[in-house]
C-alpha cells in the first residue's frame, strides 16, 4: 500500500518538475537530493529501530512522509521541488531501512531469502500499480490534487503500521553480540565480505537511479507527446518483472547461495541496459526494461539477505542502515551521472550502467571466494 504511493510519486515528480521548468540535468539532481538525505538518515532510523522497536520507527517515518508529500502541492518552481525531495529522503528512509531488520528478526537464515523475497514482491506490486494509477489520477484531478490524495492515504497507512504490526520485544543492551572465537579469527575476512556487499548495493542502486530519473523522459521522447499513461505502463512493467522474480530468487538463494544468484542479477542488468541503448520503439523499450527489472529484483533480495546472514541480532537495524547508506550513495550518483552524460548522448546513461553491472558481477565473484574462505 505504501509503495503504491511511492510509485505514483516517483513517476510524477520528473514530469511535474519538467512542467515547472526543470531541464534533464535538473531532474537528475532532484532525484539525487532525495538519495543524499536518505543516505544520511538511514543509520539513524536503523539504530532507532534497534533501541525503540521496528514498528515505532517505521510508523513515524511514514507519518513524516505524508506531510512531505502534501508540500508538493504548494511548489511553484524546481528549486522548491528539490528542497521537498530532500525532506522526503530524511523521513522515507525508515521504509527502506527498518523492514529488512524486522524480517531478519522473525525468520531463520534458511527462510530469510524467501521471506525477503515475499516482502520485496509486495513492495513491487505497489510500484506496479503506482505509475498506472498516477497517470490516471493526473488526468482526473491534476498534479496538485494527486499530492493531496497521496498524502491522506500515506497518513492512513502510517496509522495501520503503528496500531496493526506485531513485533518481537526489543532486548537492546547498547552492546553488540559477543563474538565467538571463530568470528574473531576471521573478522577481517568478514569485514571484506561486508564491504563487497555494500559496494554491490551501490552499483545496482546506480542502475535503479538511472531508470527512475532518465528512463521516463527517454521513453516519452521515443514514443512522442501525450503518452504519459503508456510511459507509466512501461515503468510498471519494470516493477512487474521485479515483483515476479523476487520470491523465487530469494528461495533459490536459500538453496544455491546468495552470491551465485547475485551474479545472475548483474548479468541480466548488463544485458538489459545494453539492449535499451538501441531502443527505437515500444517493444524495444519493453523487453530490456523487463530484463533490467528482473536483474535488480534479484539483487534487491540476495544482497540484503547476505548481509543479514552474518548481522548480530542487536545490530540488524544499524547494519540495514549502513546498507541503505550504500544504496543512497548509488541512488545519488546514478541520477546525477545520468543527467550529466545524457547531454553527450541519449544512450550514454545506459552504457554507463552496462559497465557498472559488469564490475558488480566480477566483484560478487570475488566476494564469493571470500565467503568460501570464511566458511572453510
Amino acid at each position: 500500500m505504501y509503495s503504491m504511493n511511492l510509485g505514483i510519486i516517483l513517476t510524477i515528480i520528473p514530469l511535474y518538475s519538467e512542467i515547472l521548468g526543470a531541464d534533464k540535468m535538473t531532474i537528475g539532481f532532484i532525484v539525487s537530493v532525495y538519495a543524499a538525505a536518505y543516505t544520511v538518515a538511514a543509520p539513524f532510523w536503523g539504530k532507532a529501530s534497534d533501541i525503540f522497536g521496528r514498528k515505532l520507527a517505521l510508523g513515524l517515518g511514514m507519518l513524516g512522509y505524508s506531510i512531505v508529500v502534501l508540500l508538493f502541492s504548494f511548489a511553484s518552481d524546481p528549486s522548491q521541488i528539490m528542497v521537498i525531495r530532500l525532506l522526503g529522503g530524511f523521513v522515507d528512509s525508515s521504509f527502506w531501512t527498518v523492514p529488512t531488520a524486522l524480517i531478519a528478526d522473525m525468520y531463520t537464515p534458511e527462510q530469510m531469502g524467501s521471506a525477503l523475497g515475499k516482502i520485496g514482491t509486495s513492495q513491487a506490486v505497489g510500484f506496479i500499480a503506482g505509475p498506472v494509477l498516477g497517470g490516471i489520477l493526473v488526468e482526473a484531478v491534476d498534479y496538485r490534487g494527486l499530492f493531496y490524495i497521496c498524502s491522506a492515504f500515506i497518513f492512513l497507512i502510517a496509522l495501520l503500521v503503528l496500531f496493526g504490526i506485531q513485533e518481537k520485544p526489543r532486548a537492546y543492551s547498547g552492546k553488540a553480540d559477543v563474538p565467538s572465537k571463530v568470528s574473531r579469527k576471521f573478522g577481517e575476512i568478514t569485514k571484506k565480505s561486508f564491504a563487497v556487499m555494500y559496494i554491490d548495493v551501490t552499483f545496482f542502486a546506480i542502475s535503479f537511479g538511472v531508470i527512475i530519473s532518465q528512463f521516463i523522459i527517454y521513453a516519452k521522447e521515443i514514443l512522442g507527446p501525450g503518452t504519459e499513461l503508456l510511459v507509466g505502463l512501461l515503468l510498471s512493467s519494470y516493477y512487474v518483472s521485479e515483483a515476479v522474480i523476487q520470491t523465487p530468487a530469494g528461495k533459490l538463494s536459500d538453496i544455491a547461495g546468495r552470491y551465485r544468484i547475485a551474479v545472475l542479477g548483474f548479468v541480466m542488468c548488463a544485458f538489459g541496459f545494453f539492449v535499451l541503448t538501441f531502443a527505437t520503439s515500444l517493444v524495444l523499450l519493453l523487453i530490456p526494461i523487463l530484463i533490467i527489472g528482473g536483474g535488480i529484483g534479484i539483487l534487491y533480495v540476495t544482497v540484503p539477505a547476505a548481509l543479514m546472514d552474518v548481522a548480530p541480532s542487536s545490530q540488524r537495524g544499524l547494519i540495514s542502515g549502513f546498507q541503505n547508506i550504500a544504496w543512497g550513495i548509488g541512488y545519488f550518483v546514478g541520477p546525477a551521472l545520468g543527467g550529466i552524460v545524457v547531454n553527450y548522448h541519449i544512450g550514454a546513461p545506459y552504457l554507463l550502467c552496462v559497465t557498472i553491472s559488469m564490475f558488480g558481477g566480477a566483484l560478487t565473484l570475488y566476494g564469493s571466494k571470500i565467503r568460501n574462505s570464511t566458511s572453510k
